[in-house]
C-alpha cells in the first residue's frame, strides 16, 4: 500500500521536474505551477480514503422441503419399513449493478459547499472529500496500476509512468480522475500538448473539478497561451476561491492574456 510519505515525495518530485519547463526567471509561474500540483497531487492513498462499498445482503432462506423413504430389510422374519419427512434451507446469491447516482448527487452538494468555502483550511477538506469520492469508484486493479505508476515517476521513470496510467485508462476510461492523473504523468515527462489533451478529457467528464482546471491553467501558461490559462484559472478560481483569494494570479495571467492595462 502507498502512503501518505509516497504522496509528499510524489509531490516534491512533480515539482522538481516541472521547474525545468518553463523560465527560470518567471518565478511566479513555477510557483503557480507548484501551487496547482500541490493540491492536484495523484491521490497515493486512494484505496485507504475511498468509501469503501459494503457487501449486499444474502437473500432470504428459501425453504425446502423433501421427502425420503427408509427401507430396513433384516435377516430374520420381518421386513420393516419408514417414512420420514425432513426440512432443509437454501441460500441464494444475486448479482446487480450500480449507477454511482449517489456519489454524483455527493459530489454535486460538495461542490457548491467548495464553491461557498470561507476559509482556505476547510476548503482543502472539501477538497480531500471530493477527490475520495472521484475515486470511489475504481476498481483494485486500476488502483495498482496507480500506484504503480506513482512507483515510477519516484524512480524517475515518467514514460513508464505514462504507460501505467494508459493501462489504467483502458480498464475504466470513464473515469476522469485517471485523465487527469495521467496528464500529471504527461506533465512530468514533457508532453505538455499530450497534458492538455487529457486535461480535456477529464474536464468532458467531469466539469466541475477545480484541480483539473487549476492544472490546465498551468500548462496553458507554459505554452505560452495566456488567454487559454486565464479561461481556465477563471473556472477553477470559481469552482474554488480559495485558490487565489488575493487576485495575485488572476491579475498575473490577465496582464499575459492582454498585457498591461495603459
Amino acid at each position: 500500500m502507498v502512503g501518505l510519505a509516497l504522496t509528499g515525495k510524489l509531490i516534491m518530485m512533480i515539482m522538481h521536474k516541472a521547474r525545468s519547463l518553463g523560465p527560470r526567471r518567471n518565478g511566479f509561474l513555477f510557483l503557480g505551477l507548484s501551487t496547482a500540483l500541490s493540491i492536484t497531487a495523484v491521490p497515493a492513498a486512494w484505496a485507504d480514503t475511498a468509501p469503501k462499498t459494503q457487501p449486499a445482503p444474502l437473500a432470504a432462506p428459501a425453504p425446502a422441503t423433501g421427502t425420503g423413504t427408509d427401507t430396513d430389510t433384516g435377516t430374520g422374519t420381518g421386513t420393516g419399513t419408514g417414512t420420514g419427512t425432513g426440512t432443509g434451507t437454501g441460500t441464494g446469491t444475486g448479482t446487480g449493478t450500480g449507477t454511482g447516482t449517489g456519489t454524483a448527487k455527493q459530489i454535486a452538494l460538495l461542490v457548491k459547499q467548495l464553491a461557498q468555502a470561507p476559509t482556505p483550511e476547510e476548503a482543502h477538506t472539501l477538497q480531500e472529500r471530493l477527490e475520495a469520492l472521484r475515486a470511489a469508484h475504481l476498481s483494485p486493479t486500476t488502483q495498482l496500476l496507480v500506484r504503480r505508476a506513482e512507483k515510477d515517476l519516484i524512480s524517475e521513470k515518467p514514460d513508464d509512468a505514462v504507460d501505467d496510467m494508459g493501462d489504467a485508462l483502458a480498464l475504466q476510461p470513464d473515469q476522469a480522475i485517471l485523465w487527469r492523473t495521467r496528464a500529471q504523468m504527461r506533465l512530468v515527462a514533457g508532453n505538455l500538448k499530450g497534458a492538455v489533451a487529457d486535461l480535456g478529457e477529464a474536464l468532458m467528464r467531469d466539469a466541475e473539478d477545480a484541480q483539473s482546471w487549476s492544472l490546465l491553467a498551468s500548462v496553458e501558461e507554459h505554452l505560452n497561451d495566456g488567454q487559454a490559462a486565464l479561461k481556465a484559472w477563471q473556472k477553477a478560481t470559481a469552482l474554488n476561491p480559495m485558490l487565489d483569494r488575493s487576485h495575485k494570479r488572476s491579475d498575473s495571467l490577465r496582464i499575459k492574456a492582454f498585457g498591461q492595462p495603459t
